[in-house]
Formats: structure tokens, sequence, C-alpha cells
């Protein structure tokens, strides 16, 4: 049973799992549906049109509640749609990013954690440094947008970009090593936008790579990094000149693939209770499948979360804290299956290959979530994020006025990369 009061839900969290990285979630970031609602109402879709790229822009951070499902992309397009008309057309376009990543994760499963395409400029496949870990490079931009992540858990998208293709492009990084960084530090992340993002700066995912100059970071910083920088700026320089310095290096252009290994799971026998196993994306007290008339269950399980930040699960407790028909549990899946007698499992569907091959034993009944536009979509438009757009942007912004362009170098060089 999770504490009710939070400061002690934080601390109970701290003990339980005195392994798990970083700092202790603030008071400004509150899990649960409540505090999604809140959010919610506070948007201002007309502001974001004009300066949702400034680091100081009107964005909408509700990104932490919809990646864990406290709330849906149908109700935040529908608030919006309802309270800005044609002029949120560029805020529903960019959520629509966010769905758009989740069915390349269905569409190809554990392909996303491997390089997607043949990259189209020579990439690097260093580790990643410890100045990186630690946001000690010495330049202050980066240190900053680093000290947010492992701090706060939250960072700006633009200064995802730059911190990505600084780290990508620069320093000739792993794409996939620094992705699982970000993503376990993230109180947002998930594999499909944050995998497929870093894939998409390093060209492996997107026609060309995505860098940047000082003039663009000074400017959507309004000099904050740049004012008081005593460092020699690797950024302050043209973009062909920084396209010839970054890619005319011989390193690699083959595809690498990283396929997971995981056991076999052995079938389940002599349980036979039925369950909803509530997991990480469907923290709402108002989902359907809680209604249903089983014991509910939600269990950190340190193969899943032992390498997630701690701000990461103390948002997850404060998201179950409002759930009080679900148990919560800490130890191996398996075993508090086994000790609840339960056999057969029901869940929300996921992309999510880990959870489906530890659940795989269990018969489980994967109940779909809803469409966020009933259109079919073929493999070739998940291709692209702007070939998707093409297909469902009419659908999406049905009476509310013209479809914006999804270009793809406007649009996703000005979109959030966990939307």
């Amino acid at each position: 049973m999770l504490p009710e009061d939070r400061q002690e839900r934080m601390h109970y969290m701290r003990r339980m799992f005195p392994q798990n990285p970083g700092e202790v979630l603030g008071n400004h970031w509150v899990g649960g549906r409540a505090e999604a609602l809140r959010r919610l109402h506070d948007i201002d879709a007309v502001t974001f049109r004009r300066n949702r790229n400034f680091l100081n822009g009107a964005v909408t951070r509700l990104s932490s509640y919809l990646r864990h499902g406290c709330i849906s992309l149908l109700e935040v397009v529908d608030h919006i749609k309802s309270n800005f008309g044609e002029l949120g057309d560029k805020l529903v376009m960019q959520l629509a990013l966010r769905e758009y990543w989740r069915q390349v994760w269905y569409l190809k499963g554990d392909a996303i954690l491997g390089d997607m395409e043949t990259p189209k400029v020579p990439i690097g496949r260093h580790h990643l440094a410890e100045d990186i870990r630690k946001g000690k490079t010495g330049l202050p931009c980066m240190d900053g947008f680093i000290r947010s992540l492992l701090e706060e858990g939250y960072v700006h998208h633009h200064a995802r970009l730059w911190l990505a293709a600084y780290v990508l492009h620069w320093r000739k990084t792993n794409w996939r090593e620094a992705a699982d960084w970000f993503e376990a530090n993230l109180l947002d992340g998930d594999k499909a936008s944050n995998h497929l993002s870093w894939q998409w700066v390093a060209s492996l995912f997107s026609s060309k790579p995505y860098y940047f100059d000082k003039k663009s970071l000074a400017r959507h910083t309004g000099e904050y990094y740049c004012a008081d920088c005593k460092s020699k700026c690797p950024f302050d320089d043209s973009l062909p000149n920084l396209r010839e310095r970054l890619f005319s290096d011989t390193l690699s252009t083959t595809p690498v693939q990283y396929p997971p290994v995981r056991p076999v799971m052995p079938i389940v026998q002599g349980q036979s209770a039925f369950s909803v196993l509530v997991h990480d994306e469907m923290l709402s007290p108002a989902h359907i499948l809680l209604r249903r008339p089983f014991t509910k269950l939600f269990v950190f399980d340190d193969k899943m979360y032992g390498k997630w930040s701690i701000h990461r699960l103390q948002f997850i407790a404060d998201c179950l804290s409002e759930m009080p028909s679900v148990e919560v549990w800490v130890g191996d899946l398996r075993e508090v299956l086994a000790h609840r007698d339960i056999g057969r499992i029901e869940s929300q569907d996921t992309p999510n290959q880990e959870l489906k091959n530890v659940l795989a034993a269990y018969d489980p009944v994967w109940h779909p979530e809803d469409k966020f536009v009933d259109v079919e979509v073929s493999s070739k438009r998940l291709k692209r994020f702007s070939r998707y757009w093409d297909k469902v942007g009419s659908h999406v912004l049905a009476k509310i006025g013209a479809v914006p362009s999804a270009d793809k170098e406007h649009s996703l060089r000005n979109s959030e990369m966990s939307a």
C-alpha cells in the first residue's frame, strides 16, 4: 500500500529503490490524472503556435501524463479543437507525432532498438562519455540541458534536439546507448518517441541528419547560455561549414542491429485466478479496464524498472495513489502473480515487447487502445511522418479548418522529441 501523504510516498519510494539514480521528484511534477486535467485546462494553443520553439515558450508539459496514460491523446485533441478551433492545428499536429511514433513501434517492434535505415551520413559508435552522463562537458548550454534531465526529468523539446545532435554528431556517440540513457531519466521517456527521435537526428530514420548552429541556439534561448559563456563554442560556424566538419569523417555507414536477449518463460500451471495487470501506460483511475470484476495489480519489477531514475518511479507512484482499487507490489512480477494464484491476465495492449514476453505464459488478453483516428494507415506511410500526416491530418482536424503542412524539415525540426 502506497502512503497517502505525498512526502511520505516520495520517501517510501526512495527507501524501496535505493539503487535507482536521480533526484527526488519535485512538487512541480505531481503525477496523476488530476494534475493532467489541470494542465490540460492551462493549455494556450494560440501562444504555442507563436513561441513553442523558444525555451520559455508556451509548451503544454503534458507529455509525461500522456506517456503514462493519465490522460489520452483523444481527450487533449478534443479539448484543443473545442477551445481553440483552427488556431489549435499546430498543437494537434505535434500530438499526432506522438501517435505516429507509437504506430511505428507497433509495426516494427524490437526493430526500433536498432538502426531503422542506412545512415545518410557517417555516424559514430563511441560509448557515451562520462562528462556527458554527469553534465560536465564544459559547455553551459549542454550541461544545463543535462542538469534539467537528471534533476527534473524534463527537457524542452528544442533542447532535446540540440543535445541529441551534440551527443551524436559532435561527440560521435552510439545513438542507442545515448537514447537508453536519455529515456531512463525522462519522466515522459518511452521507446517509441525517444528512440525513434534519436534515430531521426542521426539520419537513421530521416532523409538527412539534424544539426544546428550557435545562431539558432542563441536565438531560441534568448542568449541565456551564450551571453556569459567562456568556452570555445563548437557550434559557432555556418551550417555548410559545420556539415563539412561534422560529416567528412570515414565513420560507420553500415546499419547495426541490437536484438534483445529475452528468456523463454515457462508455461504457468496450477494458477487459476484472473487479474487485470495494470502497466505503466494505463495509469488513470478512469481507465475502462478498472471496471472489470477481477483483481487489479501493478508490480514494480526491478527487471523492468531497475535502470529508471527515482523521479520516474515516484511519478508512477503519484499516479497509482489515485487508483485505490489497484494493488501495488514491489518484487518479481511472476512471483507476485504466483503468490496471488493468478494464471490469466487481461491488460491494455502495448507495443512493449519486453512486457509481452514476461506475460506470454499467462495467455493474456490484450484489449486494444482507443484509436487516435479511425483511418487505415499503410506501412509505407509509416516510413515518414509527412506521409502519415497527409493521410490522417484531415480526419484528425475535421471541422476546425485547414490542415497545416507536415513538411519534414519544418515540422519535425520544430517538434517535441517526445510530443
